[in-house]
């Protein structure tokens, strides 16, 4: 649904986009990651039309950049911060944004927007009367106008309470199971972690990582890491795992409750507990620690 090859942008003297590439399939949830000034903005102003790349191609549902006036009929835009007209009601609102995309919308299907996003009820009702959490709702509405193939939303849960955030996750999960393509950005790694298909990470201007929730976790990583639950002698147990498995063991160290052991192989850990049964200490809990997004995005 979107293909992306060697996009740059530069400013004056300045590349900002150093030539970045990746592809969306359809129905994809793509979270698109970077710490400000990577060049994340930039990228996603140049897909959606807000500015030119100075080199490279895009093509949206088979559409070259070089149609944007066509590429815009297919998508939608949900910015960080949206401009909200806050005399008119959400069908007044939706109304206005159907006619500056020169787009024909029903009443009915702005109805069914409205519900589609949780508004029901309120469609009458001032958007400045509006909590932030309804604007956001709103926002995405507005994206959807015109049955668009993509929508682009930036922080779609920013600044929300837990509830309203959890909402439009489902919302977001829902539309992309109907086959809508979702291209978002977002600081809330936890959220990305639990919504996205696929994603990217910007560094410096460039794309530092890319793939599956799975394939990011797994990459780069050497030992699998173990944290044991056991009653008894910690120092002890510790030392008879460093003294039978020290050609399995990378490292190994205890605090007053559990023993931390990072293993060369992933075939190791049944080892690890015959190990420690055979030595009288009784093994309460194992758990294998997984790389989370902020490890990824960090690059622990």
């Amino acid at each position: 649904m979107i293909e992306v090859h060697e996009l740059k942008k530069r400013y004056k003297d300045v590349l900002v986009v150093k030539g970045v590439s990746f592809h969306v399939q359809n129905g994809e949830v793509f979270g698109f990651l970077g710490k400000n000034g990577a060049g994340k903005t930039t990228t996603v102003n140049m897909l959606t039309g807000i500015c030119l790349p100075t080199e490279g191609k895009f093509f949206i549902n088979g559409i070259s950049h070089r149609n944007m006036d066509e590429i815009k009929k297919y998508i939608g835009v949900m910015p960080d911060v949206s401009n909200y007209y806050l005399h008119m009601n959400a069908i007044e609102h939706l109304k206005f944004f159907a006619q500056l995309k020169r787009t024909k919308v029903k009443k009915e299907n702005i109805y069914d927007l409205l519900e589609q996003v949780g508004l029901n009820g309120h469609e009458k009702k001032k958007v400045g009367h509006y909590s932030f959490g309804m604007k956001k709702k709103l926002g995405i509405a507005q994206a959807l106008i015109g049955d668009p193939k993509v929508i682009f939303l930036d922080e779609p849960t920013s600044g929300l309470d837990p509830e309203s955030a959890f909402a439009i996750q489902e919302m977001i999960k829902r539309l992309s199971n109907e086959g809508l393509t979702i291209f978002m950005t977002s600081h809330n790694l936890y959220e990305v972690e639990k919504i996205c298909d696929k994603v990217a990470i910007m560094e410096n201007g460039l794309i530092s990582k890319i793939g599956t929730i799975e394939q990011l976790k797994k990459s780069g990583v050497s030992h699998v890491e173990i944290v044991i639950k056991i009653k008894g002698d910690y120092n002890y147990a510790a030392q008879r795992l460093q003294q039978t498995m020290s050609d399995e063991i990378a490292h190994i160290y205890h605090d007053h409750h559990y023993i931390y052991c990072s293993l060369y192989h992933e075939d190791s850990i049944p080892t690890c507990v015959r190990m420690l049964c055979n030595s009288g200490i009784n093994v309460y809990e194992l758990n294998v620690k997984e790389r989370s997004m902020e490890d990824v995005f960090f690059g622990k």
